[in-house]
């Protein structure tokens, strides 16, 4: 697993998927979790950062598998995604095209929440497309973009062919997105790929 400090209080914890660690004054932060193959590497280098346990907020870009591989690792933290997600999952898992382990279904089920418009110097952007509730999150202290997989590394668009995909949104949701990093000269933190700063 590579890990590349972003900024001084960002890091990015990349394997299969990709997982970003905020540190607010108040909370530390998670943005996805992971792929499960990545379990192991992921414990290890965040405990060089900070207890498991002391991972206040989870937030979820979307609930694909390789994006939730280590929810279960933070036993103390707050769990959210878009409603619309949580309600797609809840309704029929296996439109999401993928199988998670008992205790992270029944994370999704109980104990998530649903996202509001911003918190945790966060804006929370609607990115319907790659699913029908994935989101993207603005930071626009630290100039950061983390957006899931709506675009990855380069600009390239994220998958449109999967069982609770939404092509015909992807564009509106990828031109904002793509916008937002030229026009605001944003860092793009994806959910796949590499890290791109734009200044």
């Amino acid at each position: 697993m590579k890990v590349t400090k972003i900024r001084d209080d960002v890091w990015k914890f990349k394997g299969v998927g990709s997982v970003y660690l905020i540190r607010n004054p108040d909370e530390w932060i998670l943005i996805d979790t992971g792929d499960s193959a990545d379990r192991k590497d992921l414990i290890l280098e965040i405990r060089k950062i900070i207890s498991l346990k002391k991972i206040d907020i989870v937030l979820l870009t979307h609930l694909h598998h390789d994006h939730l591989g280590g929810l279960d690792l933070f036993p103390n933290a707050k769990v959210f995604a878009s409603g619309v997600e949580l309600r797609d999952y809840i309704e029929n898992a296996r439109s999401f095209h993928f199988y998670v382990s008992p205790e992270v279904d029944r994370i999704l089920k109980k104990k998530a929440k649903a996202l509001k418009g911003s918190g945790w110097g966060l804006k929370v952007l609607k990115v319907p497309g790659h699913t029908r509730g994935s989101v993207a999150f603005l930071d626009e202290k630290r100039k950061l973009l983390f957006s899931g997989d709506t675009i990855f590394g380069g600009g390239i668009e994220g998958r449109v062919d999967l069982p609770n995909s939404e092509p015909e949104k992807m564009g509106k949701s990828t031109a904002m997105l793509r916008k937002l990093v030229i026009e605001e000269g944003l860092g793009l933190c994806p959910g796949h790929g590499y890290w791109e700063d734009s200044q």
